[in-house]
């Protein structure tokens, strides 16, 4: 059974279900995290004496995830910027950045730009998945 361990500061969002989503980099050997359908633990301070279990969860999607420093795409289409005024049903950059724990996209950008460094020096983005789950009583 696949488990996400998350950093205390997402653990109360997590065990509270108001965060049912994870951002994740590819995985160096190339597999997937999981696949849909799949049971998950959700875990925080994973391989540590203070390991929690914040509850597990069910696979309901993965899509292909690239955080640029002012965009994402999601699932190889850029996401609209909250900024501008919309006609489009899909989420934008802001509501999916705080569909996962951050208060704006401005945020999400901030911390990945601390945690994974935007943009690379050549520019290329952060690649990952981004793994959505239900909360499985």
């Amino acid at each position: 059974m696949p488990a996400l361990n998350f950093k205390k500061r997402y653990a109360e969002l997590v065990e509270t279900g108001e965060k049912q989503q994870s951002i994740r980099p590819l995985r160096r050997d190339g597999r997937p995290h999981c696949k849909i359908g799949d049971a998950l633990k959700l875990y925080t301070g994973m391989r540590t004496n203070s390991c929690t279990l914040l509850g597990e969860g069910r696979v309901k999607s993965i899509a292909p995830v690239k955080i640029y420093s002012t965009h994402m795409e999601l699932s190889g289409q850029r996401l609209p910027n909250a900024l501008y005024s919309r006609d489009q049903l899909e989420p934008t950059d802001n509501e999916f950045a705080q569909a996962d724990g951050f208060s704006d996209f401005m945020e999400m950008s901030c911390w990945f730009s601390g945690q994974y460094g935007l943009p690379n020096c050549d520019g290329t983005p952060f690649e990952g998945v981004v793994i959505a789950w239900e909360l499985v009583q």
